[in-house]
């Protein structure tokens, strides 16, 4: 190929590419989320505190069925912050059981975003990524209840997922000289948004 016609195919490349703007979209502070769990003495749940995350989109949201979001999903929160209820030995008993000191955070973030179904500004969202928990990275899969509103710029996020404990190698807690045993089943429950 002659130099000069690769050079300025380089170029036309370098400037298409230039010309998808991304929008950062910022982490909302009111974001809910907890873990629904059980033990073979009663039900139990964690509130998560302190979660940071952010959503970029590459390319303007189109609203219909199958359109990819050209986007990424990032989303994190610090185990030390994780918050039982119940107290400051059932706090330390979560840390301890996900690793905390080598592994500070738990961690999700998307390599695929599809719109799966759509009416108006509400659509669902099937994202596929990574999720990282207890020093152990997982393929992951998650559908979001999600509304774009124009308006405010601003993108929100409710769904729950079950998962389990054995998917990330987490030896369950126990407690009462064993009487207690946490169970492997759990439940994540969360309402974020994220605004431009």
């Amino acid at each position: 190929m002659n130099t000069r016609i690769f050079k300025l195919l380089v170029l036309l490349l370098s400037i298409n590419f230039g010309m998808q703007a991304q929008t950062e979209y910022k982490f909302s502070e009111n974001a809910e989320m907890k873990i629904d769990g059980s033990s073979t003495v009663s039900d139990w749940a964690v509130e998560v505190q302190e979660a940071t995350g952010s959503f970029t989109l590459v390319n303007e949201v189109k609203m219909e069925v199958g359109a990819s979001l050209y986007s990424t999903l990032e989303f994190s929160f610090p185990v030390e912050k994780m918050e039982s209820g119940r107290g400051p030995i059932m706090n330390s008993k979560i840390k301890k059981a996900l690793l905390s000191e080598a592994n500070p955070s738990v961690t999700y973030t998307s390599t695929e975003n599809k719109i799966i179904s759509v009416d108006g500004y509400n659509f669902v969202l099937e994202s596929k990524g990574i999720i990282s928990a207890a020093g152990v990275e997982k393929p992951f899969e998650v559908s979001f209840d999600c509304i774009f509103d124009a308006a405010m710029n601003t993108f929100s996020f409710e769904g729950n997922k079950d998962l389990t404990l054995s998917m990330f190698d987490i030896v369950k807690p126990t407690a009462f000289f064993g009487k207690l045993q946490t169970k492997d089943e759990l439940n994540v429950k969360f309402k974020v948004s994220f605004t431009k």
